[in-house]
């Protein structure tokens, strides 16, 4: 697609181990288990320490280790067929999903821009804070696999986000490890003259600021990211712009959405790439379609207005809200907006006021609301959950009625509007299942279950799965993850016992999530851990913002509690919870806990990852569990109620936890006929064939593609369609 350099020095390697390279500079091993396992081979240490970075392994092979990987010759051969496996998925296109059902050609050209403030795709990658970015890098990895031919736009941050420890308190402390290129599996993008950089400029209040671009390989999708860290080529401040995810204060924000979506248009054209469709992964990149309607207006010398131009992005773009309330938005102030967009009104031929009214939800608010700034530059609006959908409507009504873009026909007075669909978020399977229930999956299943992980009868022999051997793939799991616990916090005193019901919670610890729900009758809490024939274990993690107070004292409440004698050693909380503790906790809990106040939870994806490991969501009727929930595939607190008192609401759903538990949970799971508790197997059993493919990223980017991206295409041959489109796009 483009010129792009590897500037990691890696030892030289024989030719016998050449494939390490390839393997390691594609994200795909982050997904595909046999590519995977290749790298602790070489250097178990390294892997385990950099959080599963290969190219920290490569740089740290020596000569003697060298030699002796290539001449052993079981290793030659993994290596080999894990080469193999992989170049088989880059090449082998034809049966792909997206070229079954189009019969396109895209020539390896995109036809999705795909825009997010972060990635998570792999941990050692420190682009993501939690579920946004998790989904994102999900969303790549599917489109990966169906062969959707999406190419993604980020940022690089130079600390990424924060790294947490806990002090002697229990209060959260942040520190930021430094994303070194040279230490990472990414390349820069070159020039035309593949001797140098591509480097280009963002207009940023009244100068330029530099922009470079590195790209990183997932699976068959690339995805680049925008950097300003260009010392001599920019100013200290403007090299500081990318250097933290969602830190620094709100001026860091507004400059780091514009390099976002002013330098993401911008690469896109240097890139010569056309994509038929700019998907807007939340607010944060809406400024991208500034930068397109500018380009159409210069491009036409003047010869189309602003309005056409809108017209033109419009029709092309989509947008994707994850938040249920207005606090969630960036919003801009007229003096932020009127600085730092100070040439925009000039190359959009409108005045100042006419720009700022775009971001204004009435003529008198205050400032300028990026979601508001994405439904009006959108033709295409949806939320994440079927519940998060009629909430985003009534949250954004006023916005959405303004003009008759399209027909809502899920209403009944077919009131005109942009039509606010939804698409229920998705995990993508593959990355988050444990290898003792991938090894059953592959004996029982088949090949489907990677392969066609969004199709209900992939998962529907699941039901002749024997009883014991499932039970067994599921203690192996809950095993692994008590190693792993004891393995993180160094505590080899606490009593978590691999035979013990282990519930599991962990997310960002915003309050409306509500992380201390279950200690609010410390008492009960104490009675149900010490029941003598029913023990009960819990492990927690996640962060707080670093500026969210009441955050942070939920983790020092937790904290806390644990220290306590009467805790008993079974309750443990995981510190700088990442990709890497979310994939261990997911794969070994027997229930996932979750309670958040709803209307709060937009969808939520923790939940979706114990699916296909067996867990058994314990949840509030909130985002996605609202629609996936019925009595013999998991538990639901409280009765989907919702009332303006908290302090009353929070008393209520506490006690139809603590009920759940004493009398459901632990009873089920403690039911035993010859040392295997059927109900709970059986609910299992209904949980993971009935919900995992409902709620498989594949299934969500599947959506995407019928629904929004590529919904004006006829199934077929629709070459010369697509084309068209492709040639109207490119004047963007």
């Amino acid at each position: 697609m483009t010129n792009a350099r590897k500037i990691v020095e890696l030892p030289a390697l024989p030719s016998e181990l050449q494939g390490l390279g390839f393997l390691g500079f594609n994200l795909y091993h982050c997904w595909e288990r046999h590519v995977r396992e290749i790298f602790p081979i070489v250097d178990v240490e390294t892997w385990e320490r950099s959080s599963h970075n290969p190219v920290a392994v490569l740089k740290k092979l020596s000569g003697p280790r060298i030699n002796e990987l290539r001449s052993d010759h079981n290793f030659i051969l993994k290596l080999q067929k894990s080469v193999e496996l992989q170049q088989k998925y880059l090449t082998e296109n034809s049966d792909l999903w997206f070229n079954r059902t189009y019969k396109i050609q895209a020539d390896g050209r995109p036809l999705v821009a795909y825009f997010s403030m972060e990635f998570g795709v792999a941990s050692f990658l420190k682009i993501y804070s939690g579920g946004l970015g998790v989904l994102s890098g999900d969303h790549l990895k599917s489109a990966s696999d169906l062969g959707v031919p999406l190419v993604g736009f980020g940022l690089f941050y130079t600390r990424g986000y924060f790294s947490q420890s806990l002090n002697a308190d229990g209060w959260q402390v942040e520190y930021y490890p430094a994303n070194n290129p040279e230490d990472l599996p990414i390349e820069l993008v070159m020039g035309e003259d593949a001797r140098s950089p591509l480097v280009f400029s963002v207009p940023l209040a009244n100068r330029d600021v530099k922009v470079r671009a590195w790209k990183v390989s997932v699976g068959r999708v690339t995805l680049y990211l925008l950097d300003t860290n260009i010392p001599g080529r920019n100013t200290p401040e403007d090299c500081e712009i990318t250097a933290e995810l969602y830190g620094g204060d709100s001026d860091t924000r507004i400059k780091q959405e514009i390099v976002l979506g002013f330098g993401g248009a911008r690469l896109i054209r240097l890139l010569g790439l056309s994509p038929r469709i700019y998907h807007m992964n939340e607010g944060h990149s809406s400024f991208v379609s500034l930068e397109r309607i500018s380009r159409i207006i210069e491009d036409s010398a003047g010869s189309k207005t602003f309005r056409q131009a809108l017209e033109t992005v419009r029709s092309t773009t989509m947008f994707t809200t994850h938040t249920p309330v207005p606090a969630g938005i960036d919003i801009f102030t007229r003096g932020q907006i009127e600085h730092y967009l100070s040439q925009c009104p000039y190359r959009l031929q409108i005045s100042f006021d006419d720009l700022f009214s775009l971001g204004q939800e009435t003529p008198d608010s205050g400032g300028f609301n990026m979601a508001v700034f994405a439904i009006r530059t959108s033709s295409m609006v949806n939320g994440v959950s079927n519940l998060h959908r009629h909430v985003a409507r009534k949250l954004w009504e006023r916005v959405l009625q303004e003009e008759e873009f399209d027909v809502d026909e899920d209403l009944p007075d077919k009131r005109t509007g942009k039509r606010m669909r939804s698409v229920t978020n998705g995990v993508h399977v593959a990355s988050w299942i444990s290898d003792p229930m991938a090894d059953l999956f592959d004996e029982f299943l088949g090949h489907e279950w990677i392969s066609t992980p969004w199709k209900q009868e992939t998962w529907r022999t699941i039901s002749k799965i024997p009883p014991e051997r499932l039970w067994e793939a599921r203690q192996k799991s809950r095993s692994k993850l008590l190693e792993y616990v004891h393995g993180k916090t160094g505590h080899h005193d606490q009593k978590l016992d691999p035979k013990v019901l282990t519930v599991g919670f962990a997310r960002r610890f915003a309050t409306y999530k509500r992380a201390t729900l279950l200690f609010s009758d410390q008492p009960r809490l104490e009675h149900l851990l010490h029941e003598g024939n029913r023990p009960i274990q819990f492990v927690f993690a996640g962060k707080a913002h670093p500026r969210d107070h009441d955050g942070k004292k939920f983790i020092q409440e937790i904290n806390s509690f644990l220290k306590r004698e009467s805790a008993g050693g079974r309750i443990v909380f995981l510190p700088d919870y990442d990709i890497e503790v979310a994939r261990n906790m997911v794969q070994g809990v027997d229930v996932w806990l979750n309670n958040p106040r709803r209307p709060l939870e937009a969808s939520g994806t923790s939940g979706m990852k114990v699916l296909c490991n067996g867990g058994i969501n314990l949840s509030v009727l909130d985002g996605w569990w609202d629609e996936a929930y019925t009595p013999s595939n998991g538990w639901a607190i409280g009765v989907g109620a919702m009332d303006s008192n908290h302090s009353l609401q929070d008393k209520q759903d506490a006690e139809s936890l603590y009920d759940l538990l004493e009398n459901h949970v632990m009873t089920e799971f403690y039911d035993r006929t010859d040392d295997l508790p059927l109900k709970w197997i059986e609910r299992m059993k209904r949980s993971m064939s009935g919900l995992t493919p409902r709620f498989s990223s594949g299934r969500m980017v599947m959506e995407y593609a019928e629904n929004f991206y590529f919904r004006n295409l006829e199934r077929g041959d629709v070459e010369t369609k697509i084309e068209t489109a492709k040639t109207s796009s490119s004047n963007a």
